[in-house]
């Protein structure tokens, strides 16, 4: 084996382990997401495709580790072909299935409001916000509800001033907003590696086949 092709069967192994990990963080990230956000319908779909599209490029390193390791130009040509695949299945859907993530903070905050009388659902969200009710204090004065002590910094009702007056909706929209702009950097810059990954295995595999030819010689 030249220096050339031993050079290029390192990078193949090393691109082909950020892309084992990018799968295994895609599928775990999102099904960490289905069941964090379980009633949020917002999410459903665009996860299910993360993990699906997570397990088999993890899945699929392994083929191309196959490959590498057997010297196969044909193993390799299917983990490149398998690989495209992907990638153009990961550009459709962030392009086909982006997610709402007004609406996922919309339904977030709804389903919580809904188990509020029972479990205090809100509670966790109005500390961690810093906000009260779905669209502010008032939503609990409408309700009949009084209004709960984590709507007020360090939980002391007794100073007025204290209340927390952003509603929890717009909160946590901008909480997600941070994140939208997080998963937009992390879904493109996947789709990057993917590409290098295809395009040195393509290198590897015409490197195997010239090398597969000279045994002929």
């Amino acid at each position: 084996m030249t220096c050339a092709t031993s050079t290029v069967k390192f990078l193949a192994f090393l691109m082909n382990v950020l892309c084992c990990i990018a799968g295994a963080f895609m599928l775990s990230a999102s099904a960490y997401s289905l069941v964090q956000f379980d009633a949020s319908e917002s999410i459903k779909i665009p996860c299910i495709m993360g993990v699906v599209l997570g397990g088999l490029l993890f899945a699929t390193t392994i083929v191309g580790c196959c490959g590498a390791i057997r010297e196969s130009p044909h193993t390799i040509l299917v983990y490149a072909i398998l690989l495209l695949l992907l990638l153009l299945a990961q550009i459709a859907v962030i392009f086909a299935l982006p997610i709402d993530f007004s609406k996922l903070a919309e339904e977030t905050i709804q389903n919580a409001w809904n188990r509020q009388m029972s479990d205090d659902a809100m509670d966790n969200y109005q500390i961690r916000y810093e906000c009260c009710g779905k669209n502010g204090p008032n939503d609990y004065i409408d309700s009949g509800l009084s209004i709960p002590t984590s709507c007020y910094l360090n939980r002391k009702t007794s100073i007025p001033n204290d209340l927390y007056t952003a509603g929890c909706v717009g909160k946590l929209t901008q909480a997600f907003a941070n994140g939208s702009r997080i998963e937009v950097i992390s879904d493109w810059t996947l789709v990057g590696v993917e590409g290098v990954t295809i395009i040195v295995a393509c290198i590897l595999g015409i490197n195997f086949k010239n090398v597969e030819r000279r045994r002929y010689y």
